[in-house]
């Protein structure tokens, strides 16, 4: 009977019982991905991580789809390598062909991560806010596309009010996000001075889902940051969980940091909650 192991922890988390809750699981060969959907399902959350700790390799699944990269998933493998090595400080893993660098300091997980390339939003802004439910006087153009291994739609506004409220339609959200790719994701945000307040949304033929720890949606809004004009270094703090359309909810905390270099550092705090066995 093959058994699996895995990890559970609250990634994003600023104290005990916040956050997001997350698995990896730890492997020494990757099982087929039937596998890894089916223990994605059982596990119920947003999405699972497979990590080898021999190979640092890592994938990512939800339920439905294989994820081309997960800035969750690099946070939860590094917590991972660090309770099975107390003396670990970084590595580099391998997420689907590209490298990336992870880190652990001053009580915080991180990421090392490079701008995303862009492309316009095409379509019509006065349908996009029908779709989120929100003003179109509250959107703040350019719309862009970004993608930094997963394509989002990113999506200032003007109003922190108009972040909270949107409740999209998943039939109109589909029709306008119109996008190449199995599962469209949106990111919205309303920036005040270095406080961005962000909900994020993946849609597909099923639905709409709202994701609540977002490292990839922190790493393409700093990108979308840069392609608009901004210049680096910068530094601000992301705050996903806001919510006036669920009675419960988390507050997820990332920290970004984005060097001279253009190298984008996405951060934040893991509670490591504990471990167990599945067997199939």
């Amino acid at each position: 009977m093959p058994q699996y192991s895995f990890h559970m922890l609250n990634v994003f988390a600023e104290k005990p019982l916040a956050g997001d809750p997350f698995v990896v699981f730890v492997v020494d060969d990757f099982p087929d991905t039937e596998i890894c959907q089916a223990l994605a399902y059982q596990m119920g959350g947003t999405e699972v991580a497979f990590f080898s700790p021999n190979s640092k390799q890592l994938q990512c699944f939800t339920p439905q789809y294989a994820l081309p990269f997960s800035g969750r998933a690099l946070i939860g493998a590094a917590a991972v390598a660090r309770h099975l090595d107390p003396e670990f400080k970084s590595l580099f893993i391998t997420h689907n062909v590209r490298q990336f660098k992870v880190g652990y300091s001053h009580e915080e997980y991180d990421f090392i991560s490079s701008p995303s390339s862009t492309r316009p939003y095409d379509q019509s802004p006065l349908a996009l806010a029908q779709a989120l439910n929100i003003s179109v006087h509250d959107l703040v153009l350019p719309i862009l596309w970004v993608d930094n291994g997963v394509e989002q739609l990113m999506i200032q506004t003007h109003s922190r009010q108009s972040v909270l409220q949107a409740k999209p339609h998943p039939a109109l959200l589909a029709q306008v996000l119109n996008s190449p790719h199995a599962l469209a994701q949106v990111t919205i945000w309303r920036r005040d001075a270095e406080l961005f307040t962000v909900r994020c949304f993946s849609s597909d033929a099923f639905g709409v889902e709202e994701d609540f720890a977002s490292g990839t949606a922190a790493a393409n809004l700093s990108s979308y940051l840069l392609a608009t004009g901004a210049k680096a270094p910068l530094q601000f703090r992301i705050e996903q969980g806001h919510t006036i359309q669920k009675l419960i909810s988390r507050l997820c905390v990332i920290n970004i940091k984005v060097n001279p270099l253009l190298q984008i550092y996405c951060s934040g705090k893991v509670n490591y909650l504990g471990n167990g066995i599945i067997n199939l």
